[in-house]
């Protein structure tokens, strides 16, 4: 199943590198933006487009991290919790071990 989202990205990124050369082709012509009452310098439409699509995927990234971080923790929690509790039902299992055994009469001779 590695192999088909290996072929499903690249599939993805061929077509997003196809519609970014169409989009380079078609709005070649140089454009200033207008933000909070300063102009940039002008540039191709194509490359705005390619800069809000790297901002998109630098912000997407970024919540994935901070979801992948918090899993992370919260799965490390879970594991601790696992732990000690497993620490509890072996020392217990050991406690009633021994509490059977001091209740078997032992054959003397």
């Amino acid at each position: 199943m590695a192999w088909l989202k290996r072929v499903c990205v690249l599939a993805a990124f061929v077509a997003v590198a196809f519609v970014g050369f169409l989009l380079s082709l078609d709005n070649a012509t140089p454009v200033a933006l207008r933000l909070l009452g300063r102009e940039t310098m002008p540039l191709p439409v194509y490359w705005w487009l390619y800069a809000a699509f790297a901002c998109g995927v630098v912000v997407g990234a970024g919540f994935c991290l901070f979801a992948h971080v918090r899993g992370k923790l919260a799965a490390r929690r879970l594991r601790k919790a696992v732990r000690e509790r497993d620490a509890d039902l072996a020392r217990l299992r050991g406690t009633l071990a021994g509490a059977d055994e001091a209740r078997m009469p032992t054959s003397g001779a």
